[in-house]
């Protein structure tokens, strides 16, 4: 092979330049929540010892975080927030848009943090501060060019203890597009198939705890009289049952 061709065979030997796939660091369960994690591939699972009471209506505080070298601690690992693209905030209440008792779902910023370190345990604090019920910490891993998995805890902000764990995982079916195709990227991109995956896993699992979740005790307002006999509360209603 002559020395000329060695570059070109570098670029794709087509006069085109290849972006080559970088790994990225993988962010481990610790960065998503202090507590013990049991298996769970694809899908989620409930660590409620017993039924929470009432739990929802709420909201849900959605926090990515990612791992990166720091010059600043000699190359050490150091976590810190990610924002997904400006439509996160859609994608996430549209998640939830048949959940009635998800009342809101956000996500946060480093800022939100008070300059506090990149934790489960100071993430949960800064979502109970701005009002969330529930805490949803998550990670995007990158295994290959064309495998990527999701990982996720929820969390009770007010105890702080860890709900569900949920896993996503998936793999494009193409290794590399061809140029100026139009087709669907959630067909073909193992990142936005693990996405969609993961969407429905975490929707499910948060279905299942609001089915779970008894209804808190209402006491009546001091003099208050009812006009008639009161019915026992029906938790959750019937309209959240109408699917996931």
């Amino acid at each position: 092979m002559c020395a000329a061709c060695a570059p070109a065979l570098a670029c794709g030997c087509a006069g085109k330049d290849v972006e080559a796939w970088t790994p990225t660091q993988h962010v481990l369960w610790e960065r998503v929540t202090d507590e013990p994690v049991p298996r769970v591939f694809n899908n989620f699972a409930i660590l409620l010892p017993e039924a929470t009471r009432g739990l929802f209506p709420t909201s849900i505080a959605v926090t990515r975080v990612a791992v990166e070298p720091s010059s600043a601690h000699n190359g050490a690992l150091r976590a810190q927030l990610v924002r997904e693209p400006r439509n996160e905030f859609l994608m996430w209440n549209s998640t939830f848009d048949h959940q009635m008792a998800v009342s809101e779902v956000f996500p946060i910023e480093e800022r939100d943090l008070g300059g506090g370190e990149v934790v489960p345990a100071q993430i949960i604090a800064a979502n109970r501060a701005l009002g969330a019920g529930l805490a949803m910490i998550y990670a995007v891993n990158e295994m290959s060019p064309v495998e990527c998995e999701m990982i996720g805890g929820l969390h009770d902000t007010a105890s702080g203890n860890l709900l569900a764990v949920f896993h996503a995982r998936a793999e494009s079916p193409v290794e590399e597009p061809e140029e100026d195709s139009a087709g669907n990227p959630y067909e073909t991109d193992a990142t936005a198939l693990a996405r969609e995956r993961f969407e429905r896993v975490v929707r499910s699992c948060v279905y299942e705890i609001i089915l779970q979740d008894e209804p808190a005790a209402v006491e009546s307002p001091r003099g208050w009289t009812p006009a008639g006999t009161l019915a026992p509360a029906e938790w959750p209603p019937r309209r959240f049952r109408t699917g996931r």
